[in-house]
């Protein structure tokens, strides 16, 4: 933890107080995933649920492919606008508040897309939703960090994202047959993004505010109790620890917006915060360059509607299986390896994807690049939850998981002029070209955090 504040606002250093870092894994941990996993699950649902619906939309509302980019770059903006947010938000009124309102405000949104008269309420709805379920995931990934083991938070923020994941093959396989039943089939999959509620039930009971934004705001008390719930096995005491002088760590002042703005930016951090820039930006704009256009890009390019959606009900298979797969390396090689080897093999199997003709063959190697993309985002996610310390990790980490946002949205409207002036094949070139810029950077720049406590990485 990076600090506990003091009654004159300035944390006392508490740098060798490793309570949460060095933690087995109990059952409050388990009901604090399971609840994640959910919040998860029913995010994906809704941010992939327009992708399967796409094509419906331009069926039987003879949308053309410009206006879906619209829907697509609106629903990014709102992504942008959630990050700040939920980041903003979460660091004043704690992760807790801040996740389980942006559960009910997505979910919320979900249902009012299903219930879109015209496309002008749909996109402004769609803008909505997207802006709940980003504001959900900045708090979500910084809350798993911060309340989970330093030596395995990789690993179960993987595990939790994987398990969330089984909902977006699972919803393909539904749009399958649901959207081209009827003219009104793709209503009934916002309906279903909309369950998320159930999620605000089990979260008023097992969620536990996280122990470290306590500490930032002098709640001693109350984080001594969070912690002595996740740590049964010992006697927990904070201020005891507070009062021990550490040597090495330097005392910070909590941060506004602006101040955790400019700290990020400052000659401290100014090399990590423009690896996680880039990175951030090429792997959520590749990602979604090619999943989120996928099904329209196949119709476009020849295949049915019912082949264009089995298709990519199939490779969306692959999703919640390569989070699975990286929970065993997140890890390893201080999360700069697997990065660096992931980022590789999605481009090279990328710019070869773009060349492909023959259904099976565009499944299978789909599948795999679904696989390897899912794998590197959510080792991605870790990377960057954990890079800054506690005063200013959401602000943070919401803001440059923004610009991935902010460069996505643009993407969004871009794709159809690319694919219109240059063709299919180098559309897949140039997502290619973004995660082998990835494992460049990385691989030169990029600092090694994982099994580090959040104390040593912040100072």
């Amino acid at each position: 933890m990076a600090g506990i504040v003091s009654s004159n606002s300035e944390p006392a250093p508490i740098g060798k107080m490793r309570y949460l870092d060095d933690a087995r894994m109990g059952s409050e941990h388990y009901k604090f995933l399971i609840i994640l996993a959910l919040a998860y699950a029913f995010d994906q649902m809704d941010l992939f649920t327009f992708s399967f619906v796409a094509p419906a939309l331009t069926k039987n509302w003879g949308v053309s492919m410009e206006w879906i980019g619209l829907v697509n770059s609106f629903t990014f903006v709102g992504m942008l606008f959630g990050c700040w947010f939920g980041g903003w938000l979460s660091d004043v009124i704690g992760r807790k508040k801040t996740f389980l309102y942006s559960v009910a405000f997505f979910s919320t949104f979900s249902i009012l897309n299903g219930l879109a008269p015209n496309k002008e309420l749909f996109l402004i709805f769609r803008t909505f939703t997207g802006f709940g379920i980003l504001s959900m995931v900045v708090v979500a990934m910084v809350y798993i960090t911060e309340i989970l083991p330093a030596a395995s938070r990789g690993k179960w923020q993987a595990i939790s994202l994987a398990t969330g994941l089984l909902s977006v093959p699972l919803i393909g396989q539904v749009a399958q047959r649901v959207v081209p039943s009827s003219p009104d089939g793709w209503r009934h999959i916002f309906f279903i993004g909309g369950s998320g509620f159930i999620i605000l039930f089990l979260g008023l009971k097992w969620l536990k505010e996280s122990p470290r934004w306590l500490i930032s705001k002098g709640r001693y008390a109350e984080a001594e109790a969070v912690i002595q719930n996740f740590r049964p096995d010992i006697k927990v005491d904070i201020n005891k620890e507070a009062s021990m002088p550490i040597e090495g760590v330097v005392k910070q002042k909590a941060a506004g917006t602006i101040a955790a703005l400019k700290e990020i930016f400052s000659m401290k951090y100014a090399r990590k915060t423009s690896v996680l820039i880039t990175m951030v930006c090429c792997i959520t704009v590749g990602y979604f360059m090619f999943f989120a256009w996928m099904p329209t890009l196949l119709n476009e390019f020849g295949f049915t509607l019912e082949d264009a959606l089995w298709m990519s009900a199939l490779v969306s298979f692959g999703s919640p299986i390569g989070n699975y797969l990286a929970a065993t390396v997140t890890d390893k090689g201080g999360r700069k390896i697997p990065i660096v080897i992931y980022s590789v093999l999605v481009g090279v199997m990328t710019i070869a994807f773009g060349t492909l003709k023959i259904p099976m063959v565009i499944v299978g190697i789909g599948f795999v690049i679904r696989v390897l993309m899912d794998g590197v985002f959510v080792v991605m996610w870790s990377y960057l939850a954990e890079s800054y310390p506690t005063h200013i990790r959401n602000t943070g980490t919401g803001f440059i998981y923004s610009t991935g946002r902010l460069l996505t949205a643009g993407a969004m409207v871009v794709v159809p002029m690319i694919y219109k002036s240059f063709g299919y094949t180098t559309l897949f070139f140039i997502i290619g070209g973004m995660f082998l810029l990835v494992a460049v950077v990385t691989g030169i720049w990029g600092e090694k955090t994982a099994g580090r406590s959040l104390d040593e990485i912040g100072v």
